[in-house]
């Protein structure tokens, strides 16, 4: 009822994967890893970490490859891991929790914080699916994989307490590398996007994808690109987390280009699609300022209380802090 698999697919990480594995061992019964190919030591520093290592060859499909990992583990429970993050918290409290959830939980969301700051959103720490039953659920998604319940539906999930086991994201410094990663997901992306468009899947496996493909383009550096796959994903159903997501990357884009008329028009759409209202008036807020309106943004500002994203996600405090003091800097010179 409480048992453990750490489960990862890797490929050339052996900078970053005895840390991974050290810091999750408290934690698991197993550590299960699946080798998609390294030239690197990856193979021998999984093993020397006393984990269970397969080979497997890629199949430029992420969750077929998390799929085939899930296969290996043995446990109730597999906590599904990157080699670019570590495990932190309590590991004696782990089982306890496990042992409390009830039969109708399918999985539980961690919290998972940047070590390296603020990232280019401001979002300090974001919450996803990384504990999961091993025979309820499976991967889906070639890119951008995320768990599913055997029939498809979204999984019943809880949020795991951050005192209890949380993950730290590292990320990638090497710019190559970071380039070389973007590149092969927007190729993922897009391949997946045609896939589904030929074979006529739903409208909404269609919107998904077409985000899939924006964001990827987005980190390759490609903005029209990535406007032209955002507006696809906004024909899924208006207020839908998919036009939501899809909406407030258009928002984001618009302002970097300062077409602030445009970015206006899309957070009153957003807002009205039930978006978090201080979430609206903090974008709404960085349009007023590129159009020299301070006083208005300083005026929203004041009124925010919680800086978070569509999902909850807390958002660096400290650029709402900065942005009013500019505002309030200006307005006084």
């Amino acid at each position: 009822m409480d048992s453990i698999t750490a489960c990862l697919i890797v490929r050339d990480e052996a900078e970053r994967l005895a840390g991974c594995l050290a810091s999750a061992a408290p934690f698991v019964d197993e550590l299960v890893v699946l080798d998609t190919g390294s030239r690197d030591d990856t193979v021998a520093i999984a093993l020397a970490a006393g984990a269970r290592v397969e080979c497997a060859p890629w199949g430029d499909d992420f969750a077929e490859a998390r799929n085939a990992a899930l296969s290996l583990c043995r446990t109730e429970w597999v906590l599904s891991l990157d080699a670019d993050e570590q495990v932190a918290g309590t590991a004696a409290w782990i089982r306890p929790m496990l042992r409390a959830c009830g039969p109708e939980l399918d999985a539980l969301s961690v919290s998972i914080a940047n070590a390296g700051g603020p990232d280019a959103r401001g979002l300090v720490e974001h919450r996803e699916v990384k504990l999961l039953r091993r025979e309820a659920l499976r991967w889906t998604g070639r890119v951008h994989e995320r768990p599913v319940r055997l029939d498809g539906r979204e999984p019943v999930a809880a949020a795991l307490p951050d005192q209890t086991l949380r993950l730290v994201h590292h990320g990638y410094t090497d710019p190559v590398v970071v380039q070389a990663k973007a590149e092969r997901n927007a190729r993922l992306a897009r391949l997946s996007l045609l896939e589904l468009i030929r074979l006529d899947a739903p409208g909404m496996d269609i919107a998904r994808a077409a985000l899939d493909v924006g964001r990827s383009e987005l980190a390759c550096g490609r903005p029209g690109e990535a406007v032209a796959a955002f507006r696809q994903a906004r024909e899924s159903p208006l207020g839908s987390a998919i036009w939501q997501w899809a909406t407030d990357f258009l928002v984001r884009l618009a302002l970097a280009s300062e077409r602030t008329d445009e970015a206006t028009l899309l957070i009153a759409e957003l807002s009205r699609s039930g978006a978090p209202a201080d979430y609206c008036r903090w974008l709404l807020a960085l349009t007023l300022v590129q159009r020299g309106d301070l006083a208005g943004a300083a005026h929203l500002l004041s009124v925010i209380t919680a800086l978070v994203d569509l999902n909850g996600n807390v958002l660096d405090a400290g650029q709402l802090e900065q942005a009013r003091r500019a505002c309030g800097d200006r307005l006084a010179g």
